[in-house]
Order: C-alpha cells, then sequence, then structure tokens
C-alpha cells in the first residue's frame, strides 16, 4: 500500500537526518580537540522497490525507498600527512639540538664576568703585576685567588658539560620509552582498525588517535608509515620495523663503554639504531657530537695552560728559595691534569714558595712571573698557530655558531611545518560557520520529513477510524 511505504520513507528521512546531525554536533564538540579530523554524513538512496499487483497501474519502473546515512566521511589526505611528518621530523631534530646546545652556551656564561676568558685575563694580569713588585705578599696571594678562581672555572664548565650530557642521556631513554610505547599502542589500533573495515564499519577516531601516534613517531625519530589495503599500517625508522599488523618491535638502550657507559640506542634484536632525523637524533647529535666536541677542547686547552705554566714554574724561585714546584696539578697531586675536570691548583703552594724569581735568593726578580704573563700571548695551540686564550675564544665561537645555525634551522623548519600544517588543517579541521550551515540543512530537511510523517499519520487515522461504516 503506497501509503505504508510513505511512512517507511519519511522514517528512513528522520532517522537520517537525525544521525547527520548527531555528526555534525560530533564535529563541533571536537573542534579544539588536537588530531581530530572532521567528519561528514554521505547520504544515499535506500534500495527501490518494484512495484507489484495493483501498484504497477500508478507508475512504471521501481519505487524509491527513501534515503540512509551510507558512510560517514572522515576528511584526510595521505599526501598532506606524509609531507607534514617529513618537515616536523626535521623540524624537532633541530629543535632538540638547539635547546641542548642554548643550556650548555648558558653553563659557560662567556658574556658575563665569570666567563673563562675574563679569569685567564686575571690570572695573566696577576703574573704581570707580580713581575713589577715580586717581594708584594699582597700580590702573591691575590695571584693565588685568581689562580684559583680559575681553575674553579674549567672544573665547573667540565662539570657542567659532563651533567648536561648526563641529562640528555635520561632525554634518550624517555624518548625510547616513548616510542615503544606509541609502537605497541598503533599495533593494538591496527588490529581493531582492520576488524572495523572487515565489517563495513568506518573507525574514524580511531583512525585519529592512530594519525596522532604516528605524528608523534615523526616527531620522535623521523618514523615512515604506509597504510595496507586492510586498514593496518607499517610503520618504520630508519628502515628497520617499528610495527607490522598487530605486532609491534621495540628499543633499548644499554651502556656504552666507549662513550662514557652513556645509553646507546638499539632495537631488542640487538640490531643498530639509526634514524635520519627527529628529537632522539637531535638530542643524541648534541650528546655524542657536539658537546664532546668542546670537551676535547677545554680539556686540551686546560692540559697545555697548565704544562705551561708548569714547566716555567718548576724552574723558578720563591722567596724561600724553594724551587721545582709545579705550579698546578692534577686531581692526583702527583700526577698532572688530563683534563680541565681534575685541573687542581698546587696545594702546596702559598705566597712565599710562590715562583716569580728565575735565580735563588733575589727577591726583587721578576723576571719568571714576567715569563708567565708574556703566555698570553705566545702560540702554543693549534700546532703553535693560536695563543691560549684566542683558543678558547675559537671554540666559544664555535659553539655560538652551532647554537645560531640550529636556531635558524629550527626557525625555518618551522615555518614549513607551520604552512603545512595550515594545509592539512584546511581539508581536516572543523569550521564552525559551515558545520553552523550544514546544522540547519539538514534541521530543514529533519521537520520536512517529519511534517510529511505527520501527514501520513492524519491520511491514516481519517482511513482507519473515518472509513468502514457501510452496513451499520
Amino acid at each position: 500500500m503506497p501509503t505504508l511505504s510513505g511512512v517507511n520513507l519519511s522514517l528512513n528521512a528522520l532517522l537520517a537526518n537525525s544521525q547527520a546531525m548527531e555528526i555534525i554536533e560530533h564535529n563541533v564538540a571536537n573542534a579544539n580537540t588536537k588530531g581530530y579530523h572532521r567528519q561528514e554524513a554521505v547520504m544515499r538512496t535506500t534500495v527501490p522497490s518494484n512495484l507489484y499487483g495493483m501498484d504497477r497501474g500508478i507508475g512504471a519502473g521501481v519505487r524509491g525507498t527513501g534515503v540512509e546515512v551510507g558512510m560517514i566521511k572522515r576528511f584526510s589526505l595521505s599526501f598532506f600527512d606524509t609531507r607534514f611528518r617529513s618537515v616536523t621530523s626535521e623540524a624537532k631534530e633541530w629543535e632538540a639540538q638547539r635547546d641542548v646546545l642554548m643550556q650548555l652556551e648558558m653553563s659557560l656564561a662567556e658574556t658575563s664576568t665569570e666567563g673563562l676568558t675574563n679569569k685567564m685575563d686575571e690570572f695573566w694580569n696577576g703574573w704581570q703585576m707580580l713581575s713589577n713588585d715580586p717581594s708584594n705578599t699582597s700580590l702573591r696571594a691575590q695571584l693565588l685567588d685568581q689562580s684559583q678562581a680559575l681553575v674553579n672555572g674549567f672544573n665547573r664548565r667540565a662539570d657542567q658539560m659532563n651533567k648536561i650530557r648526563a641529562n640528555q642521556d635520561l632525554m634518550v631513554k624517555t624518548r625510547v620509552g616513548e616510542i615503544n610505547s606509541a609502537g605497541s599502542r598503533i599495533a593494538e589500533l591496527n588490529k581493531e582498525i582492520s576488524r572495523v573495515f572487515s565489517i563495513g564499519e568506518q573507525p574514524n577516531d580511531l583512525l585519529d588517535e592512530r594519525d596522532m601516534l604516528l605524528d608523534r613517531l615523526a616527531e620522535l625519530a623521523g618514523a615512515t608509515s604506509n597504510v595496507q589495503a586492510n586498514g593496518q599500517v607499517i610503520v618504520s625508522i630508519g628502515g628497520h620495523m617499528l610495527v607490522t599488523g598487530n605486532e609491534s618491535l621495540s628499543l633499548t638502550t644499554v651502556p656504552d663503554p666507549t662513550n662514557s657507559n652513556l645509553s646507546q640506542v638499539q632495537w631488542a634484536s640487538g640490531a643498530a639504531f639509526t634514524a635520519n632525523h627527529g628529537e632522539l637524533v637531535g638530542i643524541l647529535t648534541a650528546r655524542d657530537t657536539i658537546i664532546p666536541q668542546q670537551q676535547a677542547a677545554l680539556d686540551a686547552l686546560a692540559v697545555e695552560f697548565a704544562n705551561q705554566v708548569n714547566n716555567l714554574h718548576s724552574t723558578g724561585f720563591g722567596l724561600d728559595g724553594t724551587t721545582g714546584l709545579n705550579f698546578f696539578t692534577g686531581g692526583d697531586p702527583a700526577n698532572p691534569p688530563t683534563g680541565a675536570l681534575d685541573l687542581r691548583l698546587n696545594t702546596n703552594l702559598n705566597v712565599t714558595n710562590l715562583a716569580a724569581a728565575e735565580v735563588t735568593g733575589a727577591p726583587g726578580d721578576g723576571g719568571l712571573a714576567k715569563k708567565i704573563a708574556d703566555l698570553q700571548n705566545s702560540l702554543v695551540m693549534s700546532g703553535g698557530t693560536v695563543t691560549l686564550n684566542a683558543y678558547y675564544a675559537s671554540q666559544v665561537t664555535q659553539l655560538g655558531l652551532d647554537v645560531e645555525r640550529a636556531q635558524i634551522n629550527a626557525h625555518n623548519q618551522g615555518l614549513v611545518v607551520d604552512a603545512m600544517d595550515m594545509q592539512r588543517e584546511s581539508v581536516t579541521g572543523v569550521n564552525l560557520d559551515e558545520e553552523a550551515a550544514n546544522m540547519a540543512k539538514f534541521q530543514r530537511a529533519y521537520q520536512a520529513a517529519a511534517r510529511v510523517m505527520n501527514a501520513y499519520d492524519e491520511m491514516l487515522e481519517r482511513v482507519i477510524n473515518g472509513l468502514g461504516l457501510v452496513g451499520r
């Protein structure tokens, strides 16, 4: 009966438009949810009905039965996702490197009075002043204080570098744990997503969660991904599989005896870990390359500084005639320093045995003190090409260049990331004005379907209750 068919048609319209409005509500509710992809109800006609019996007299062919929501479309472009993750991994690598190097730069404090350059200048000036008045005990005491401040400056910088490396080692372990956690969750989502796809449904919110994890893995280690026909995704880092199907592999860290027992990242199988970009790469580059270069330069400076001063001081004479004393020692007083961390001022030094004279019994002789002061201008570093001060200045300058390069690259890559994110957001993001317009459209369609349903309700009431009185 056409009337009954019309009731069903109106019902389909009510249900379809109601579901469409619910999807719009879901979009609006998640307008500010990070990683959310806009959804849309895709309408389609329901299966038409053939005309049988007397119904064939009122029309030809088949009769439409209404509308239904064929699928809930999720707005996404894999090309934008791939490009976004690629540029994000590079940006995060430079950002991580920049942050570590800025910590190192601040720890050196070369722009303040606590800078090592300033302390070296005070040390040279102390010897210069002593050469003019070698018997002045106040100048001798002052020089010893300046020397101790210089030693403390070397020690503190070496200690700060070690602490920064140790702190970044903890960051490496944290990032590895985050990668493993994300990989495990993606494997779980792969299983559920493929199941939902297999029954003909759309796991949109699960796909959003998985895409968020893929974005984060790209930030962490430059991970790449490929979606399979069944909806599952394969994830790899540096050509090594992290997630395949419902299974995920894992990374681990082991102490590296060749690198101060800091954590070496490798796969749980023992395979070497390599990655092209990402936060982890930036941290490892700073921890294992740039900071060790600065440490090696500081150690070389400390050792050469001590050797040059000791070579002269041990040949001089103090006010009491003492000779043969080293000015600097290592952590073990019997041995010379091996680096900046174990540089020490000889604990046996005092105002009387501090050597300033070149000959014994000549308290007014400041020749040796003058020679030590002249070391400031001696070409003793880098194969006899630069002075001690210039050598350190070049290392500070190199660190500044490394910081600047990291800052510039992080900024430039960040601009590309922002542009790519805006492109991706233009497709996947929620536009509240557009959603309001769609809501009005589906509301009117719902109201129209409801009015049709009311009309059929009134028609059936008249047929059932108002007819059939013949014979009474």
